[in-house]
Formats: structure tokens, C-alpha cells, sequence
């Protein structure tokens, strides 16, 4: 017989990721963005999207709601999102620059 392993908790950050994620999946689909926001060099284009956060997560953490508030995330492929995460290719001041510019206009 088979040792059975109890099934993990997902604790509260988990489930606010979980949720997060599904709101943002409904939110990509509505807003038609199907493509890497960034097209960075090296760019995958619409492979491997991701969403990628303003903030750490840990930011989040007092308040779960922007973790899919549309100002507070980009979709963007693994490459670019690379880039951005790397602090020896893009400062925080360039990312910020960045949100601010894709997503001053829109709501």
C-alpha cells in the first residue's frame, strides 16, 4: 500500500496569489492583451507571458487587491520580464518610468 503525504495549505498570501492571478487572466483577456507589453531586445513576444508587478510581493501583502489592479501589473514574455527583475540592466527609477508610461493613460 501507498504512504499518502497530506496535501499542502496554501496560506493567505498563496490564496490571494491564486485569486490574483485568476482575476488577472479575466482582465488580459478583456483589455486583448495577448503579447509581451515591453518587446525588450531578446523579446519572446506572446510565448511565455507572465505577469510581471510594479512592486515586490511583499508590498501586497496589507493590501492583496492590487495584486491585480491593472495600474500594478504588465504582461510580459520570461525574457523581458528578466530585464526588468535584473537590477544590473534596469534601475527601479527605469521600471517605474516604465508603469508610468504604459499605464498612465489607461484604466
Amino acid at each position: 500500500m501507498l504512504k499518502r503525504s497530506p496535501l499542502k495549505r496554501i496560506g493567505k498570501v498563496g490564496r490571494n496569489n491564486l485569486i490574483a492571478n485568476r482575476k488577472l487572466a479575466e482582465l488580459w483577456i478583456e483589455k486583448q492583451i495577448d503579447y509581451c507589453e515591453l518587446q525588450f531586445d531578446g523579446c519572446l513576444g506572446d510565448w511565455l507571458l507572465q505577469n510581471a508587478h510594479r512592486h515586490s510581493r511583499y508590498w501586497y501583502r496589507n493590501q492583496p487587491e492590487k495584486l491585480f489592479d491593472f495600474k500594478q501589473v504588465l504582461r510580459i514574455c520570461q525574457s523581458c520580464h528578466n530585464i526588468l527583475d535584473d537590477t544590473s540592466k534596469t534601475t527601479r527609477e527605469q521600471s517605474e518610468a516604465i508603469f508610468k508610461q504604459l499605464r498612465e493613460d489607461e484604466s
